[in-house]
């Protein structure tokens, strides 16, 4: 079956766009309870993982040594670690996604044609998104995304809003590393948006949505290749890596700064999702890397108000949940989230992608085997009829 899908947008819902509290404000007349604090978090590798310790596109281009794969990228510590930008970058895209937000990533037109003329394209989806859910413009009517992450509309300084979140690099507990074999990884295939089918919903309206890649059964290895494969180009369509294994433990810190309620409900919903799923991240989901459990550790909460008021003088404002108070402090933000805000159409698809343990009995890759996409009798084939695709 396809190795993605993607997580509808309810199209009659724009993203609920209000004015941001601005970094300056913990607390005033008027505002609501701000939130402040740190979360510790655990993530562990539920298959093998890779992120790599450099450019991907430039190893292709220049293998100095065949036989040595890429490696996983390290601090300067020589600690494994998982970026947190990546980190932060996932959990952006799940606000975005169950939190309505707006579409930071869409350019609409993709795959530029291969003829010389500059600004022609196979897939022009302009007209695919209501204007509304196009990326927020304006620094003082921000999406639940935009207002949590930041935004920066380029070309527009004075639309730029510095987010309220940042994340740390995952480091990897030393006693819990475990190299994964070397592998070479199948071609890893370009996007084509030009297959309506997949990219479009049924009536070629809009966007199918947003897209996420499913889990493979870990019982099964990765999909690989037996050595370095070629097609027309002098570089090879598919790379060399040294991943790290399953159980692998990592550790982040996420630090936090004037979050509204329901933007800290949004963000922790965006960590600990439902009971039965799982995230993905970092190179090779297509193939089955990159699954991940996030689990929440330890949580500290500033009350800013209460810390530099008059009456609490000689107060630190400080709050410390873990173990079952903290269950019920997430439980209670995110249900609440839920009740007000969740965007359904999206988690109903996501529960499917993302389901963990996965369907053992799908077998998950690209139906491009002797040009699939461009056999005519499949190109009204939606991503449901590729399960069993050869």
């Amino acid at each position: 079956m396809n190795p993605y899908d993607f997580a509808r947008i309810d199209w009659s819902r724009p993203p609920e766009r209000r004015k941001p509290v601005w970094h300056h404000r913990l607390f005033g007349a008027g505002l609501p309870r701000l939130y402040s604090g740190r979360l510790e978090l655990r993530l562990t590798a539920r298959t093998p993982i890779f992120i790599a310790a450099y450019s991907l596109a430039a190893a292709g281009k220049a293998i100095k040594d065949p036989k040595k794969p890429v490696p996983f990228i390290q601090d300067r510590t020589g600690h494994y670690i998982i970026p947190g930008t990546s980190l932060k970058g996932l959990l952006r895209s799940l606000v975005e996604t169950l939190g309505n937000g707006c579409l930071t990533l869409f350019d609409g037109n993709y795959e530029q044609e291969k003829t010389g003329e500059r600004g022609r394209y196979k897939a022009v989806y302009k007209d695919k998104v209501r204007p509304e859910f196009l990326h927020c413009q304006d620094d003082t009517h921000l999406c639940i995304a935009c207002r949590i992450f930041g935004s920066l509309k380029e070309h527009k300084r004075e639309s730029i809003f510095m987010g309220k979140v940042n994340i740390g690099d995952a480091q990897a507990d030393p006693e819990t590393v475990a190299l994964y074999k070397p592998m070479y990884t199948q071609p890893l295939v370009e996007p084509k948006p030009h297959h309506r089918a997949f990219y479009l919903d049924e009536q070629e309206r809009y966007i199918a949505g947003r897209k996420f890649y499913f889990h493979h059964d870990p019982d099964r290895e990765p999909l690989q290749a037996s050595g370095y494969v070629y097609f027309t180009r002098a570089e090879p369509a598919n790379r060399y890596i040294h991943p790290l294994d399953y159980d692998t433990v990592f550790y982040a810190r996420l630090d936090f700064t004037n979050l509204e309620r329901d933007e800290l409900g949004a963000l922790l919903l965006a960590i600990v999702l439902e009971e039965g799923m799982c995230h993905k991240i970092g190179y090779a989901k297509p193939l089955g890397l990159g699954s991940i459990a996030l689990e929440p550790l330890r949580l500290e909460l500033i009350d800013y108000a209460r810390r530099y008021s008059f009456s609490a003088r000689g107060q630190d404002g400080r709050e410390q949940l873990q173990g079952e108070a903290l269950a019920q402090f997430i439980d209670e933000l995110v249900e609440e989230f839920k009740r007000e805000h969740l965007q359904r159409l999206a988690m109903e698809d996501l529960r499917r992608i993302w389901r963990w343990p996965p369907d053992p009995d799908v077998e998950y890759y690209y139906p491009d085997k002797a040009g699939w996409f461009d056999l005519p009798e499949n190109a009204r084939k939606r991503i449901a009829e590729t399960r069993d695709s050869a």
